[in-house]
């Protein structure tokens, strides 16, 4: 994922209201709680895209009230029995905590725990072996409310492996053939689970003798579809989450001077290798929205999504947690 300065128009992607809004607004280690603020920056007239309507946004403190570090979240998926969310980060922790929602707005965000990710020995993933991208959630056999296990997707060392919800490995890593000859920092961004399918696993950018602006959406037992990225100059894809049969998938261009854009988009898979892909919204910072580096999805019961972006541990920038109503 790349570091992403939040910077004015003329210095980068984001308009120069942002630059403002950054030196007024306290940097989030100045504070341990999430606080409510707008996606629009200082001044923006702007309404969302039509086809969907904000519900609320937070920006996250850099560690809980306990000095636990939250910074580099890369997603996020929600436990629906125990009403929690998880969130990974590519530092190798993994978080539990439970959204705050008033007359359907989002206003807060509770810690309840965090644990390191874990190696077979029980030490903690360090370095490029804790670049934790993405996060599936299994529901555990003995039926007992939070009682999960995960699959969490790692790109530099390209693997897939299964934790419990304290963070300790229950398997052996799996390495999938399509992922081995990614990028150090282009693999296995995006994950999520469909009956049909199980697992489906996506690329961040083209892997080699991919056409150019085409990814790869995969499954583990060998499936394989063409994902054309959408149009804005640097797109890649940075989480998928399921809806129904189809994807919801969630991309991120940044490629500067470009603007910084953010796209929703959903997949309905085909025969492999062919799938539609149609785009539900975007936001650039050219308009005048505060975006960061946009990685994790999820969808809420009610058909509410919440987004997630990686501060990259930089003050410069947010973790953010954005809540959207497709309509």
């Amino acid at each position: 994922m790349p570091r992403m300065p939040t910077s004015g128009r003329a210095l980068g992607p984001l308009p120069l209201a942002i630059l403002f809004m950054t030196l007024l607004v306290p940097l989030p280690g100045c504070a341990n709680h999430a606080r409510v603020v707008s996606l629009a920056g200082v001044g923006a007239d702007i309404t969302p895209p039509p086809r969907v309507e904000l519900c609320g946004t937070l920006s996250l403190p850099s560690h809980w009230p306990d000095d636990t570090p939250v910074n580099g979240l890369s997603d996020l998926v929600w436990e629906r029995d125990a009403g929690l969310l998880h969130m990974v980060s590519d530092r190798g922790w993994l978080h539990r905590a439970r959204p705050r929602f008033e007359d359907g707005q989002l206003v807060g965000l509770s810690p309840i725990d965090s644990h390191r990710l874990r190696d077979g020995d029980g030490l903690p993933l360090e370095g490029s072996a804790a670049d934790a991208e993405s996060l599936s959630l299994l529901h555990g056999t003995n039926g007992e409310l939070g009682d999960s296990e995960f699959w969490a997707s790692f790109e530099r060392d390209h693997r897939l492996q299964r934790f419990d919800r304290d963070g300790k490995p229950l398997a052996a890593p799996i390495r999938p053939a399509q992922a081995v000859d990614a990028a150090p920092n282009k693999g296995m961004e995006a994950m999520t689970e469909l009956p049909k399918h199980g697992l489906i696993l996506g690329l961040e950018s083209p892997p080699p003798g991919a056409a150019p602006g085409e990814t790869r959406l995969f499954t583990l037992d060998g499936k394989q579809w063409r994902y054309p990225l959408a149009a804005p100059t640097g797109s890649a894809l940075t989480e998928l989450t399921a809806d129904g049969d189809d994807l919801l998938a969630l991309e991120r261009a940044f490629a500067p001077p470009a603007p910084l854009v953010i796209s929703l988009r959903r997949v309905r898979l085909g025969e492999p290798p062919e799938l539609d892909v149609e785009t539900l919204a975007s936001f650039s910072s050219a308009d005048g929205w505060w975006l960061d580096n946009m990685e994790g999805l999820t969808r809420l019961d009610d058909g509410r999504l919440l987004l997630l972006s990686d501060d990259n541990a930089s003050p410069l920038q947010r973790s953010l947690l954005v809540c959207l109503r497709p309509r």
